[in-house]
């Protein structure tokens, strides 16, 4: 934190957890990918597996019906056309006294061979398998293969276990097993693999145990590592981290950005106080009666080195920072210096100036009756202040009376758009009521706040205030307020906020 200011600190961590958030983000689609790839395989090896017992079943059960008793060359014939369409079966076997008497590839055997123990035998069937993962060729001496040996009554057939892994199954690891009770007994694929998944803990999505449905107490186990999963997709994982990467630093940079815009914007209003960044423009009020200017309402600029800010941005921060009674005096000095050598403006000219509720709260507003310019000014200094809870105490009213008394007028702001209580038109000691730009605006659609004008104007005339209607801008509205019984319009049918130069001019032209 030393090293770093608190706003880098944030953006730096922002990034971080982007950064972590998408790594886990990766490694979800990326366990998922690996999920299926193992799925994918484990569905493979066991169509293999249901497809290579039932042609066991297909072959065996109907050779053992033709009751032959001995080897002959009707048997063998039978035999070889049983081994001709088979796919996973590459020798048939006849037994005579638990003896292989003959194969389909070698024919009558000179020694005949005795039959071996079964691993397991299948239950519901008469039929033993065994594994043998080094059988001896007959026809070839030397050479041996990894088959499984299935036997039913006096035939037996000869699987080639690679026939399993046709080039389609991904996964370095996996094997076919029989269980027989708590026994594990070893087909294809790699030995023991189905224990080790059993009894050891493997990392998320990288192994799967799966039984066949169609061929009772077969099972599958497949293994894929994450090591060997990265390794296979290793660029897609370099390509993924980059953008991760990137997405992180992306994200440090924009809410480093944003952290010092805004710490920017504070500072540049701060400053703007002492320096002089903030300006004044004057929106003219019209009497609707005459059409002549009576009145303006003063509303603050701002613009430095570094551009301009809005009212929103800076009336906003002004208030966090505690700025109010700050900018109050800046701007009461300051307009009542441009608008005094104003000559052309007469005695009386009323000049709006916008006062926040929390001044009141605070008595703030008790000290302008203290200052001199006010005082003193040949204007009737107008004070528009939103209603809010802040109007709704003791203290409140205190001030107003006070305010009152030194020759200030008092004006309820936007009215009927915030914090609105009949009971505080009848206490307060205002003298003017704005209706608001909205209910204005509503006018065009004859909409819900439109229809509220009337009301308005009913307290308005109860109550013996003045009322301003802001936002004006067409004559259709002007019309209807006038009408109504509205006493003053401001707008921009009447003229947009000017500096202080183009306000004399406006008034100039007036006059003439």
């Amino acid at each position: 934190m030393k090293k770093y200011s608190q706003g880098s600190f944030i953006a730096m961590l922002t990034g971080i957890l982007v950064f972590v958030m998408g790594c886990l983000i990766l490694l979800y689609f990326a366990g998922n990918k690996l999920a299926t790839t193992i799925n994918t395989d484990t569905e493979h090896v066991i169509k293999h597996l249901d497809a290579a017992v039932l042609e066991t079943n297909q072959i065996l059960a109907p050779l053992n019906k033709l009751n032959f008793t001995r080897c002959d060359d009707l048997n063998l014939i039978e035999m070889r056309r049983a081994l001709f369409d088979a796919k996973y079966v590459i020798d048939i076997g006849f037994f005579e006294n638990d003896k292989l008497v003959c194969t389909t590839g070698v024919g009558l055997l000179k020694n005949p061979i005795a039959d071996k123990e079964p691993d397991f035998i299948r239950s519901g069937s008469n039929t033993k398998v065994r594994f043998d993962p080094k059988l001896p060729l007959l026809l070839f001496n030397d050479r041996e293969m990894q088959v499984v040996i299935v036997r039913q009554n006096n035939y037996n057939l000869i699987m080639l276990t690679a026939v399993f892994d046709d080039g389609i199954v991904t996964a370095p690891y996996w094997q076919v097993i029989h269980k027989a009770g708590n026994k594990l007994n070893h087909l294809v694929g790699t030995d023991g693999l189905y224990e080790e998944i059993t009894n050891r803990h493997y990392l998320p999505f990288e192994t799967r145990l799966e039984c066949s449905d169609a061929s009772t107490g077969y099972c599958v186990a497949v293994h894929i590592p994450w090591s060997q999963f990265f390794a296979d997709n290793q660029l897609l994982l370099i390509i993924s981290l980059i953008l991760n990467c990137l997405a992180g630093i992306s994200s440090a940079l924009v809410v480093d950005f944003q952290i010092s815009a805004r710490r920017s914007t504070r500072v540049r209003v701060r400053k703007g106080l002492k320096k002089g960044s903030f300006y004044w423009t004057y929106q003219p009020i019209i009497c609707l009666q005459t059409g002549k200017a009576i009145g303006c309402e003063v509303l603050a600029r701002f613009k430095d080195k570094y551009g301009a800010l809005l009212p929103d941005q800076f009336i906003a921060l002004i208030r966090k920072n505690h700025l109010t009674w700050s900018f109050t005096e800046v701007m009461i000095s300051k307009v009542v210096e441009e608008l005094t050598k104003l000559e052309v403006l007469p005695e009386g000219f009323k000049v709006s100036l916008n006062i926040f509720p929390c001044d009141v709260e605070k008595g703030n507003v008790s000290l302008l009756a203290q200052m001199p310019a006010l005082i003193n000014s040949r204007f009737t200094i107008c004070l528009e202040i939103t209603e809010d809870e802040y109007l709704d105490t003791e203290i409140a009213h205190t001030h107003f009376r006070t305010l009152v008394k030194s020759g200030f007028n008092l004006s309820l702001d936007d009215f009927g758009t915030g914090y609105s209580n009949l009971k505080n038109l009848q206490n307060l000691s205002f003298h003017q009521l704005k209706i608001d730009r909205a209910f204005v605006q509503d006018i065009a659609t004859e909409g819900l706040k439109a229809s509220m004008i009337p009301n308005i104007m009913e307290l308005v005339h109860k109550f013996n205030y003045t009322c301003v209607a802001e936002g004006i801008e067409t004559i259709e509205q002007e019309a209807i307020l006038k009408m109504a019984g509205a006493h003053y319009g401001q707008g921009w049918r009447y003229g947009r906020p000017m500096t202080v130069d183009n306000f004399k001019e406006y008034l100039t032209t007036q006059t003439l």
